[in-house]
């Protein structure tokens, strides 16, 4: 992890204080680096409801989507929009899969949610990220 840290850090997609406090990735960067070293195809995805974005994801295919991390607690009902990031693996019959690496033992690896939940954490934003072979 350590090693990956260095490397993003290098390519500029992340932003560090004085204390050494990492803060959020920065996607253009993170892209490029992703595409250059592991040579994944990237797509950014801005101002673009869940719904729509959605149908881009596919078995070949996932979004990293900027959620809230309220995420955790589903029943949050007005959550803020952002700062934390999950990977979307599958959307279909009106169910959002996806993996939140930091979220509750229970829900971390394998959540679901119905899209219309999902979409209020969701910030209209994100990452389409595929292999290019």
């Amino acid at each position: 992890m350590g090693e990956l840290l260095a490397f993003a850090l290098d390519w500029g997609c992340y932003t560090v204080e004085r204390s050494g406090k990492v803060h959020g990735l920065i996607y253009k960067p993170f892209m490029s680096w992703i595409s250059a070293q592991f040579g994944f195809h990237c797509e950014l995805v801005e101002h673009t409801p869940l719904r729509l974005s959605a149908q881009e994801v596919r078995s070949w295919q996932v979004m990293i989507a900027s959620v809230s991390p309220e995420i955790r607690e589903p029943g949050v009902q007005q959550p803020q929009r952002g700062g934390h990031l999950v990977l979307v693996y599958g959307v279909d019959n009106g169910v959002v899969r996806f993996h939140n690496l930091s979220g509750y033992s229970h829900n971390s690896d394998s959540a679901s949610l119905p899209l219309r939940v999902f979409e209020r954490f969701h910030a209209n934003r994100g990452m389409l990220i595929r292999a290019t072979s």
